[in-house]
């Protein structure tokens, strides 16, 4: 068995399978290492599937170059593997006219084609049940499965010949010569280069890399219910609000998935672990790492009242409810079902900053994806485009 690789990717989450199909794609002998049974159980697998426009994301930053790089080289790749998806636009939404015309004018900025304001009669005619009054139309956005979408990338890079050896969660990591030696649960594998793209476990990588990274990774659990099929026609394909500019996180939005359900989502509260899917799931040293860094006291400072207000909603689905009903009418309690929960790996800096942007920090004979965050699914591809034009 080779042990040995030109590159090892640690993670087969959708990021990790993009970077290791473009490596692979270039010649080199890749491996991807995975704790798991099958790629993408976690973050790729447990979101709204949303294929994001990048409109949302400042001019220019690594958030919305790999967006918008991303969904192109996203919608080529799912054309050609006939992955099940719908590209029909979206509607961003507010009662202030103010807010969607400063929204219009980032659009214009990033040269976005298409995107318009429209008035109630206009939002009738795409989202008839929409109760506001003016909205921003954004053609870009669309819905496909992640999961679907990762499975197939493992499948094409299996078949370039690169490997996956799964139940492999990597304990330790040595530098030897110009050499890392990957210590996992069950094997021992060399590699000239190591790319971490771990998700909620990126920075406990780092560390057996040594590096020591001016941020944590904290788990915050993205709670979504599915609004009963018989009030599917409430909603035609997306429905967003203007995200708050200080957070990194949407809101609660509408979203017709690809097999016909309105979803509702997400709530975002603290995770008790960092794959603490339900309140009832307790991991001890996880939690006590969550709490005892200095950036979530500060952040918690300054988001208290929100984080409470996340925490009450996750709790009572009355509360839920009544941001629903913003949107649109008829939808009483007994209409939304709990559907599985994500858990999204939130970068916080020292001083309690919610980092924003993805982050990419090198050390010698490695690279650690150490924050890649919505819209990471989407950015996928350029993701892996842009590692690999950084390694190779």
């Amino acid at each position: 068995m080779n042990n040995s690789y030109d590159f090892i990717v640690i993670g087969a989450g959708i990021v990790g399978a993009s970077t290791a199909l473009e490596l692979k794609k270039q010649g080199h002998q890749v491996l991807i290492l995975e704790k798991e049974k099958s790629p993408g159980l976690h973050q790729s697998g447990r979101n709204s599937g949303v294929i994001h426009s990048g409109i949302y994301y400042k001019p220019n930053s690594f958030k919305s170059n790999l967006c918008i790089r991303g969904r192109e080289l996203l919608l080529e790749f799912i054309d050609i593997e006939k992955v099940p998806n719908r590209v029909e636009g979206k509607l961003v939404v507010d009662d202030q006219i103010s807010k969607i015309e400063d929204l219009f004018l980032r659009a214009q900025n990033l040269g976005m084609k298409d995107v318009s304001i429209f008035d109630k009669k206009e939002i009738l005619e795409k989202e008839p049940y929409c109760k506001f009054e003016s909205a921003l139309y954004v053609p870009q956005a669309g819905v496909v499965d992640y999961k679907v979408v990762t499975e197939k990338i493992i499948s094409k890079f299996l078949s370039l010949g690169g490997e996956v050896k799964y139940f492999n969660q990597v304990n330790a990591i040595e530098d030897s010569r110009y050499l890392k030696k990957i210590f996992t649960s069950h094997n021992q594998f060399e590699t000239e280069f190591l790319i971490n793209c771990a998700g909620l476990y990126s920075d406990t990588v780092a560390k057996l890399d040594n590096l020591e990274p001016n941020l944590q990774i904290i788990p915050f659990r993205g709670e979504y219910f599915t609004i009963d099929s018989n009030k599917s026609k409430y909603v035609n394909n997306m429905i967003y609000p203007i995200a708050n500019p200080n957070l990194p996180f949407l809101g609660i939005h509408l979203t017709k998935t690809i097999d016909g359900n309105i979803e509702a989502g997400p709530n975002a509260v603290l995770a008790f672990a960092k794959e603490g899917y339900d309140w009832s799931t307790f991991n001890v040293k996880e939690f006590a790492s969550t709490i005892s860094y200095k950036g979530m006291w500060k952040l918690g400072k300054k988001y208290l009242k929100t984080g409470l207000s996340e925490m009450y909603r996750s709790l009572n689905k009355k509360v839920f409810l009544t941001e629903i009903s913003k949107f649109i009418p008829d939808i009483n309690a007994n209409d939304l079902t709990p559907r599985v929960s994500g858990v999204r790996a939130q970068a916080v800096d020292i001083n309690g900053n919610l980092v924003d942007d993805f982050v990419f920090e090198s050390k010698d004979n490695s690279l650690h994806v150490l924050n890649a965050p919505s819209p990471a699914a989407t950015s996928s591809f350029a993701i892996g485009e842009y590692i690999a034009s950084k390694v190779s």
